[in-house]
């Protein structure tokens, strides 16, 4: 379900579709649901960091989206709408649940655990590969893995991260800048398996 880059869709097409939504179209309604679901739950399971727990928080996001849906005045895009409530719930789960924080240095080991003798096939490296950076990214505090959700795995721009994080574009360039560091730093001695 981990999905990529997102697909524009023309406006009007989209304003037709919660217009009908509105009117209890149920197929305009899955349709909105197909056309998001993947972007909510990839922000949900990087946000939280449980394939389980992001499928909870999608099923309860998309029961937010359709009662809310009569009051969605297109003042922003739709997208942006979702991806607010889609955030303010997984910070409601976290606060509930308490976040479960790992260091990255428990996930990884030490040097001296790491085997380079060792050389798995391309497709385990990089399976491991994906492990390391998906787990690095967790390792970041949630305002910081968020911007690096949002741009790198959803592709929005810094303004339309702004308009879902509800702050100016500098702030996003300023927490992207930050989290990028960290992740160089904590992925610098990785780089040979990266």
């Amino acid at each position: 379900m981990l999905m990529s880059i997102r697909e524009k869709q023309p406006d009007s097409d989209e304003r037709e579709l919660v217009d009908a939504a509105r009117r209890e179209d149920r197929g305009a309604f899955k349709a909105l649901y197909d056309r998001y679901r993947d972007r909510v739950y990839n922000l949900a399971f990087y946000w939280l960091g449980e394939a389980l727990w992001a499928e909870d928080v999608l099923q309860i996001v998309f029961m937010k989206v359709y009662r809310g849906l009569p009051g969605f005045r297109h003042e922003a895009s739709l997208s942006t709408w979702i991806y607010r409530i889609a955030l303010n719930e997984c910070q409601n789960q976290l606060q509930r649940r308490g976040a479960k924080h790992v260091p990255l240095d428990a996930i990884l080991g030490s040097d001296e655990e790491f085997d380079p003798g060792m050389l798995p096939d391309a497709e385990q490296v990089d399976r491991e590969r994906r492990h390391i950076l998906r787990n690095a990214v967790m390792d970041l505090s949630p305002k910081l893995r968020g911007v690096v959700v949002l741009k790198y795995v959803e592709g929005l721009s810094y303004d339309e991260i702004a308009q879902v994080l509800e702050c100016a574009p500098g702030t996003v360039a300023s927490r992207l800048n930050r989290a990028l560091a960290e992740l160089e730093t904590r992925l610098h001695p990785l780089r040979r398996i990266l």
